[in-house]
């Protein structure tokens, strides 16, 4: 859905009317100008001299800039934009609270209609199309302090905003840490590649080495003693690895997923080398508890489930956090063509991919007349294991895409340890979701909690609540092979366009501004260009240089790491005079680092 640009007050007055204003905010007038608004005995204004109290806000407004612009968090019922509109030619009204937005408009003189107003979270402004004719390097920002009170977590945001501003046009550095095993394992890899396409500097901190080794001690141990303090020991050498080597990458920002081996004092050293940390949680929070552990200890938290868990995350101390969905990864979720040979193993009416919960294994039992295929582990009930055409196992996503391109309906059921079917509470919505999606399968899903938001339930991925009403969802679409490929094709159009990891990176990147910008850039940041960039740059001074950047493939940033590996050896190829002291450069690197091992 596309943000709406920033409206003058005189062109909301009217819709404005409509808003409802609660009993406890109530409008008193004042000696001077047009009045006050109370809530809970707070006045939001002076009651004998508003105007004069506003002049002496603008005392404080700093000097030795020129503005011409001016974003004033809470305007209350508009004493200080109405002075500002004096000064400056623009003035944006950011207030969070839409009754008294509304109070505005109902009581301000229209004197005040050409400020801009806007009432919705700061999160969406960033997104409005004309927000740089509103602010801008020129904008002086200014807090109204009741509203600030009354609203402390968005005026923080207010604070970061103008950081947020620069540093969304910023490319920078950051570093995702993974864990040896599970769900999020993949996760990284696709959220790493997702900075990546944005334009970072990235460093995947890809823990899965450690899980064979792993393995390997609880297979050849027989004592739990011993399995346990030496996996612990594996654990937390993989943590101190890892500690290292975001160190070493010294990035603005490092996010960690869920199980990822590091310690609870990873987060507060990196914050002392003054780098933001983020949690992505991709896990149930009502199976997984030891998020009460960590979630106060990052900068930032992120989860899968809004709602009651938000509750939770707050009464822990946890102030920063953010609901961010998985999604899929359009370089791992494609559709596959399938070879003969291929075709004989994956095709079928209908499958599924996935661990053998009790809930699926119970409901699946209802389905065994059909031509229905299983891939997985954990799936002991004897009417299954013949629905499994290689037997129990894991399997990697490339096996999962041509697991989704062999079925004609691709079947997605969320796991319950409460329910023996579908779990009305469920509200944990799975990768496989957007996966399918994303890979072209037509999928049919249970109603997880909040999918609506997501997907279209008809048209896009048909949904059912009980085993009756999945039968006739199948024979239908079975009958219906049309429908049944346009339907596909929606749901992912619909998951390239809105559900891709660069869609839930950059939504981590703007929380993290809006909480912590001010933080960031006071540390500094080193700024990465890609070679398009580069060559624009140095287009007029060296042109030979800019005609070799342009050929280099167009996400490469024009740091040694990334050029190096495409400049071949010395004299080798390169017509360009830039391009071979570039070659040069690299002998020199590759010298040098060699003499600095042999003397160290």
């Amino acid at each position: 859905m596309l943000t709406p640009p920033i409206r003058t007050l005189g062109e909301q007055r009217a819709a404005l009317a409509d808003t409802p204003v609660p009993d406890d905010l109530r409008y008193e007038p004042t000696r001077e100008g047009w009045g006050t608004l109370v809530r809970k005995e707070i006045y939001w204004h002076s009651r004998y001299r508003p105007i004069q109290e506003a002049e002496r806000l603008l005392e404080n407004l700093p000097e030795g800039k020129e503005y011409d612009c001016a974003a004033v968090f809470g305007g209350g019922l508009g004493y200080l934009p109405f002075l500002l509109l004096n000064r400056f030619r623009r003035v944006l009204i950011i207030e969070p609270d839409p009754a008294v937005g509304a109070t505005l408009a109902r009581y301000a003189p229209e004197s005040l209609d050409a400020a801009g107003l806007w009432t919705g979270p700061l999160y969406d402004l960033l997104d409005a199309p004309d927000l740089n004719e509103w602010v801008s390097d020129k904008t002086v920002f200014i807090s109204h302090p009741p509203t600030a009170r009354a609203w402390p977590a968005q005026a923080e945001e207010f604070d970061n905003l103008d950081a947020t501003i620069k540093l969304s046009s910023m490319r920078l550095n950051i570093a995702v840490v993974g864990p040896m095993y599970g769900g999020s394992a993949p996760i990284t890899g696709y959220l790493a590649r997702a900075f990546r396409d944005l334009g970072h500097r990235v460093l995947p901190v890809l823990n899965e080495a450690g899980w064979p080794l792993y393995e390997a001690v609880r297979g050849s141990l027989k004592q739990n003693l011993n399995v346990n303090r030496i996996g612990q020991q594996i654990i937390q050498a993989l943590g101190d690895w890892t500690l290292a080597r975001v160190g070493e990458f010294n990035p603005e920002i490092c996010i960690v997923l869920a199980q990822a081996p590091v310690r609870e004092t990873f987060p507060a050293l990196l914050r002392n080398a003054g780098i933001i940390t983020a949690y992505w949680f991709v896990e149930n929070w009502r199976h997984m508890p030891y998020w009460k552990d960590i979630a106060p200890l990052y900068d930032g938290f992120f989860h899968i489930q809004p709602g009651l868990f938000e509750q939770q995350l707050q009464r822990i101390g946890c102030a920063h956090h953010a609901f961010v969905q998985t999604g899929c990864c359009p370089h791992a979720h494609w559709p596959v063509s399938l070879s003969e040979e291929e075709r004989d193993l994956y095709d079928c009416d209908i499958s599924f991919a996935g661990a053998g919960y009790p809930n699926r294994i119970e409901f699946f039992k209802g389905l065994t007349d059909y031509r229905f295929k299983i891939w997985g582990v954990n799936w002991n009930a004897p009417e299954l294991s013949r629905l499994m055409p290689e037997g129990e196992g894991r399997f990697d996503n490339e096996k999962f895409m041509k697991i989704v391109a062999g079925s004609r309906i691709s079947l997605n059921l969320h796991s319950s340890a409460t329910h023996s079917g579908v779990d009305p509470e469920s509200d944990a919505i799975n990768p496989r979701v957007f996966e399918i999606a994303a890979a072209g399968g037509f999928q049919v899903c249970d109603p997880c909690r909040g999918l609506e938001h997501h997907f279209d339930l008809q048209d896009e991925i048909p949904v059912y609540r009980s085993l009756g009403e999945l039968r006739e969802k199948i024979d239908y679409y079975l009958a219906h092979a049309e429908e049944r490929r346009a339907t596909a094709e929606r749901a992912r159009q619909r998951a390239l366009g809105e559900h891709t990891y660069a869609h839930r990176a950059k939504r981590m990147l703007r929380c993290l501004f809006l909480w912590h910008g001010n933080r960031i850039l006071e540390r500094g940041v080193r700024q990465q260009y890609a070679v398009r960039e580069a060559a624009a740059r140095c287009r007029e001074t060296h042109p030979e240089l800019a005609e070799w950047l342009e050929g280099l493939p167009e996400h490469t940033l024009f740091i040694p790491e990334e050029i190096e590996p495409l400049v071949p050896p010395a004299g080798l190829g390169l017509s360009h005079p830039a391009a071979r002291l570039l070659a040069y450069l690299k002998e020199v690197r590759s010298v040098s680092e060699m003499l600095l091992k042999e003397y160290r």
